[in-house]
């Protein structure tokens, strides 16, 4: 037996509170400024191999602003990835659970999101030392005299990204819950 909830091409993938709302545009807007960032990184790996091997000219801090962009890609695009329902996780367990029984499987995964609220809040939590120091150190990243660029920017995106994620669990619990309480 097959159990493939999240496969539905046709239909639009389900969303945690108001598909309009603010906070949805918001974090569809990340994720699509997160796809650019993606863009960007791309045209700049291409452009770093051939100024490399065409011109023996390699742009100095590609490695690092790729490492950093990664980082940034992850939290811009994570609270997206949480609203519309393509997380990874484990669904060989959960689907046919609240298929079978509706009420306790949609508790469980409302405790589920509450376990990711609380794993994206200490990520929150702990970057802010860290943005705060950044920021008022003057934090760089690269080679002094050859490539440097601030870090609180990717600070206060993993900040954000994570803040926005626990918020975004919240909604995924709250809704999960009222689910149950309307389940047979």
């Amino acid at each position: 037996m097959s159990f493939e909830a999240n496969t539905d091409l046709e239909g639009g993938p389900p969303t945690a509170g108001a598909p309009g709302s603010a906070f949805g545009r918001l974090v569809d807007g990340l994720n699509a400024f997160g796809s650019v960032v993606i863009g960007m990184v791309m045209v700049l790996m291409v452009v770093d191999v051939l100024m490399r091997n065409l011109l023996n000219q390699p742009i100095d801090g590609v490695a690092e602003l790729v490492a950093t962009s990664i980082v940034v890609i992850v939290f811009l695009q994570l609270p997206a990835t949480l609203r519309h329902g393509r997380m990874s996780r484990a669904d060989l367990f959960i689907d046919p659970f609240i298929l079978q029984r509706p009420r306790a499987g949609k508790r469980l995964r409302a405790v589920f999101s509450v376990v990711g609220f609380f794993a994206c809040g200490v990520i929150a939590w702990a970057t802010w030392p860290l943005l705060s120091r950044a920021w008022g150190n003057d934090e760089f990243l690269g080679i002094e005299g050859i490539f440097t660029f601030p870090t609180w920017p990717m600070r206060l995106v993993v900040l954000c990204g994570a803040a926005l994620a626990a918020l975004q669990y919240v909604l995924l619990a709250i809704e999960d819950w009222r689910a149950a309480g309307a389940a047979a």
